[in-house]
């Protein structure tokens, strides 16, 4: 079954705490990024790792493959659950990050990042990125296939496509999900709960809608339940 991660991009302290004292058992996982990592260090994921959370590393590593190797060797002694590069590093650096990761030993998996969801074709284009984006987007899932990553970030509405090219054993991340209803703010390659779920997500990435929430639990398990609705039954292609 997909799994929630919520984002914790929160720059208060006491309201991260409140916000996993109240959430409790219902959330497993949380994201932490450069906001909450340069605000608090790593003693946020000290707190989380003592409140037995899985933490998503998301700092989008994109270096020189020497660079990487290093950051990615430093991060995965905090053990983290799931630690991001990003593929348009290209093959190189995504060989080091694991090279890294293998160094350090432990279990986490490194998650490259496609493009992100806020990108549009004409994003893309202005970036001098020639050629349609759903097949940037393949081709960036196929080199970090290649380089041994364990999955992938991508738009939920990629998934459908990418979901028939790779095992069901490629994690597949999933960013800009919104509950129904809810705006969809700055991601331009946006999906519902229910069409993440479907498409084959297994790690539904939510943050605005459950952290500004007046009733965080309330958005919580209408998530919950709307993936339990949603779940697909998979098989390998």
């Amino acid at each position: 079954m997909a799994e929630l991660i919520v984002s914790l991009d929160i720059n208060n302290r006491k309201d991260i705490e409140k916000l996993i004292e109240m959430l409790g058992s219902s959330v497993e996982h949380y994201k932490i990024g450069p906001v909450p990592l340069l605000t608090f260090g790593t003693e946020i994921m000290e707190f989380l790792s003592n409140k037995k959370k899985k933490i998503f590393l998301d700092l989008k590593f994109f270096d020189i493959p020497n660079t990487v190797e290093n950051a990615v060797y430093s991060a995965c002694k905090l053990n983290p659950h799931l630690l991001t590069v990003h593929t348009l590093g290209g093959k190189n650096m995504l060989k080091a990050a694991i090279s890294g990761r293998n160094r350090a030993g432990g279990d986490t998996k490194i998650i490259g990042v496609t493009l992100l969801t806020s990108f549009s074709q004409e994003d893309l284009e202005n970036i001098g990125i020639k050629g349609n984006i759903d097949e940037c987007i393949l081709q960036l899932a196929e080199i970090s296939f290649e380089c041994g990553l364990d999955g992938i970030v991508c738009s939920a509405r990629e998934l459908e496509f990418l979901r028939k090219k790779f095992p069901s054993d490629f994690l597949m991340v999933c960013p800009g999900i919104r509950p129904g209803g809810n705006r969809f703010d700055d991601q331009k390659r946006s999906a519902t709960v229910s069409q993440a779920v479907r498409n084959g997500a297994d790690y539904l990435v939510i943050g605005r809608p459950i952290i500004e929430s007046e009733n965080p639990v309330a958005v919580v398990s209408q998530i919950k339940t709307e993936i339990k609705e949603n779940e697909p039954k998979r098989e390998n292609p």
